[in-house]
């Protein structure tokens, strides 16, 4: 009876996932990024300008009565704490009462996420004490099914099974998470389709560590690929179709043309890595793109043109004569470059705080950045020091590795603080 329930439980979460979770077809409301983060944002900012208010308030008398008598004020300092402490709950029930009104119509109301496995709030480092755009109820719908899913079947089935139905259910929420990025990506713009997805495979890479398993399965499969040469070798020796010796062509054809059984191991929370992985080095591209790709064009093609006549018996090539590399052409490569950096900094830097909302997890995206505009920086200096005169460096007036470095070191982003 209980293997039963079992077969029939694994058979509805087959078509659960699939239907649910790889075939979601999300609400325009799902796909309202950056301005559901933005609206939550300032819920936030309001609730705590609202208890700082009420702090300033219940300090008042706590004041008053100290001139009073020491007495009153113990009386008073436990009352304040009962008022802040209130302040907090009130604020935090605000929270979840509006992040669950938003997220009523994107989810099945039999959906119980009492047993939601979740890591709290409190270690995710986020710029506010308590964000709501962390809380689960915002989290792209997908998300939020898959993990409450697992979770309801994590002490219901054996091991093996949930590994498999784990996977399976990772594998398809990963591929409704790209679909819904380039959604975005194309209704907004492609950094936030490429945060949103950030965003959320780090929320699955999260929630998924509590169940402690090994989410790894084999499977088995034919490889035919053997077969098509064997029957071309068939072809070929049709005349020794029927001989009996060691080279009857037939035989060969069995031997060799006997389809392979392959083992394959998917790893699902590799490929949730996988795919993170990606999607941070497409998103550094892109920007990097944006703050200095004329720049970085520039000095590939004079890479090229130097290699180009850098072989023996050709001429030295003056790059500063070609005509791309004229003063005036760098000086405006280097104008417009500088002008990206100043403009689209702070732009970049607050899509990933609203985003991201994790201090360290800017910091780690933006150090490649950081790394790649120096090091293209201090390649344009070392050309302007072989190749350009003093005059030619002045109309280029190219700003030095040290302006640069002061100009991102303008991000406020902090380096992790060590465990």
């Amino acid at each position: 009876m209980l293997q039963d329930v079992q077969e029939r439980l694994v058979y509805r979460t087959h078509i659960y996932i699939r239907q649910e979770i790889l075939n979601y077809n999300p609400a325009a409301g799902d796909l309202a990024y950056p301005e559901k983060l933005e609206m939550m944002e300032s819920i936030a900012e309001k609730i705590k300008k609202e208890q700082e208010n009420k702090d300033c308030l219940s300090l008042e008398p706590h004041h008053i009565l100290h001139n009073n008598s020491m007495s009153s004020t113990s009386s008073m300092a436990s009352l304040e704490v009962e008022q802040i402490s209130a302040a907090v709950s009130e604020a935090g029930q605000r929270i979840t009462e509006f992040a669950q009104e938003t997220t009523d119509t994107l989810e099945n109301n039999d959906l119980d996420h009492s047993n939601f496995v979740s890591v709290p709030l409190s270690a995710t480092n986020s710029n506010m004490p308590l964000s709501p755009a962390d809380l689960h109820g915002m989290w792209y719908p997908t998300v939020r099914r898959t993990l409450v899913c697992l979770s309801k079947l994590y002490r219901c089935i054996d091991r093996i099974t949930f590994q498999g139905l784990s996977q399976e259910a990772l594998s398809m929420c990963v591929q409704s998470l790209v679909k819904a990025s380039d959604s975005i990506a194309k209704s907004r713009s492609l950094i936030d389709g490429q945060l949103f997805l950030i965003k959320h495979l780090l929320i699955l890479r999260e929630q998924i560590a509590p169940f402690h398993i090994d989410s790894a399965v084999k499977e088995m499969a034919l490889d035919f690929s053997k077969i098509k040469s064997a029957a071309i070798e068939l072809l070929r020796a049709r005349s020794k179709l029927f001989s009996f010796n060691s080279n009857n062509a037939m035989l060969q054809f069995l031997l060799e043309g006997t389809p392979s059984v392959t083992e394959t191991y998917i790893d699902s929370r590799k490929e949730v890595d996988r795919q993170l992985k990606k999607i941070c080095e497409d998103f550094i591209l892109n920007i990097s793109d944006q703050f200095i790709g004329q720049l970085r064009d520039f000095l590939s093609k004079t890479i090229v043109i130097m290699q180009m006549y850098g072989n023996e018996g050709r001429p030295r090539v003056d790059i500063r004569q070609q005509p791309f590399a004229a003063p005036e052409k760098v000086q405006e490569i280097v104008a417009v470059t500088y002008k990206n950096l100043k403009q689209k900094k702070p732009v970049i830097q607050r899509s990933m705080s609203l985003y991201l909302a994790n201090k360290d997890t800017e910091y780690i995206l933006f150090k490649p950045l950081k790394g790649a505009v120096q090091q293209n920086f201090q390649q344009l200096h070392q050309l302007l020091n072989n190749h350009y005169s003093d005059e030619d460096k002045h109309i280029i007036a190219a700003p030095s590795v040290e302006q640069v470095n002061l100009l991102l070191s303008n991000v406020q982003l902090q380096r992790p603080s060590p465990q």
